[in-house]
């Protein structure tokens, strides 16, 4: 915290390359957040020190006694952090922050809880510890990194209203001279909230202002670096796609015409914002929109060979039927198998091996499985001729 924006991690969305895309943070020192320096004990100056008390504490290791002391239990939850004990730390850095709320050490400490909290998965329960933070340094850019890390904890509890709310918060914004690389995460974070609710049309407005304000923007050299570019434009693709999947071909003949026009349209549009997020070649969300790229054509190869057949064809038309469907669609599966095997290979270059490129691995596995079964159908035709 009270690092330069161009430097921080967040996290966003879902809709991240891994499900729920959770960025490690450091607990963050004294120094880190804007609470003044400690004043120094020198001849003729008069120095006060927190208060030092006792207390049972129920944790959930049990019942003890601590003693209160905020520097020392500042310590302690740092040493446990450092230990990945997050039960403990979270704890030690909670008890700071809520016996101690107007001590130099209390932000720091209700801001570590939380991250304490999101590694244990205790995702409700650290949205009021970064509150604390916001609350205690409000306008401040401490505030605005607690409140990207309460957008984190909406998403992963997939709570879309919080996210959006926390979205417009950020972009209000609560940090005055909130930089264009925060701007951008900004709109993106507001854009997944709206689109885990179903408003696809406003989701897709903020990623699109997310993408013009990289576009204009280019002079920045960190700009490219920042996850939430990628993810705008990626999650332009999925809003896309996911209208693209919506439709299956059903008869009669002039409304599977529709559909197949429409479909159609879908897929060119969630293949466009994939290609684009490839094009900007961030690590994580390039191997996830390879994946996506490569799994519109799949899904178009099996809709279209699931598709509704005429009642009225006697068994012979059927089978000629899907054998003239097969070699009209069987591009779509060499595309497919083509783009996969790229994408393993993106993945080794940007050094992945994450749920991702094992998704890519079945899918291929699965195709090339599809494929050899046509061959051996294809074999058996001709031998019968």
């Amino acid at each position: 915290m009270g690092r330069d924006s161009s430097k921080r991690k967040r996290n966003v969305a879902q809709a991240s390359p891994a499900g729920r895309s959770a960025w490690a943070w450091m607990p963050v020192g004294l120094g880190a957040l804007s609470l003044g320096a400690p004043a120094c004990g020198t001849s003729g100056r008069h120095v006060t020190l927190d208060p030092m008390h006792f207390t049972v504490v129920d944790g959930e290791r049990g019942r003890r006694v601590e003693s209160l002391d905020a520097e020392t239990l500042y310590d302690e939850g740092s040493r446990a952090y450092s230990a990945l004990d997050f039960v403990l730390a979270a704890e030690k850095y909670g008890l700071v922050a809520d016996r101690f709320p107007e001590g130099r050490f209390a932000a720091a400490a209700a801001y570590n809880a939380g991250m304490s909290l999101e590694k244990t998965s205790r995702f409700a329960a650290a949205i009021p510890r970064y509150e604390q933070v916001v609350g205690r340094l409000a306008g401040s850019k401490d505030a605005q990194d607690a409140l990207f890390r309460i957008a984190t904890c909406h998403e992963s509890l997939s709570d879309w209203a919080g996210m959006k709310a926390t979205g417009e918060r950020i972009a209000a914004p609560v940090y005055k001279d909130i930089g264009t690389i925060d701007r951008i995460a900004a709109y993106a974070v507001r854009g997944r909230g709206a689109e885990g609710l179903g408003e696809l049309a406003l989701a897709e407005r903020d990623y699109r202002e997310a993408l013009a304000l990289h576009r204009d923007n280019l002079d920045k050299p960190a700009i490219n670096d920042s996850p939430f570019v990628s993810l705008a434009q990626f999650r332009i693709g999925e809003i896309y796609r996911a209208l693209f999947s919506s439709i299956q071909f059903r008869l009669p003949l002039d409304t599977m015409a529709r559909d197949l026009e429409d479909k159609s349209n879908f897929f060119l549009m969630a293949q466009t914002a994939y290609l684009r997020a490839l094009r900007l070649r961030h690590p994580a969300w390039a191997v996830v929109a390879g994946f996506r790229l490569g799994l519109l054509y799949e899904v178009m190869y099996d809709d279209m060979m699931s598709a509704e057949v005429p009642a009225d064809l006697t068994r012979d038309e059927v089978e000629l039927y899907y054998d003239e469907l097969r070699s009209k669609v069987r591009p779509l599966l060499d595309r497919a198998v083509d783009i996969y095997e790229r994408n393993l290979r993106l993945g080794q270059r940007v050094g992945r091996d994450d749920e991702w490129v094992k998704k890519t691995e079945a899918s291929l596995a699965r195709l090339k499985d599809v494929m050899r079964a046509e061959a051996g159908r294809a074999a058996e035709l001709q031998i019968q001729q």
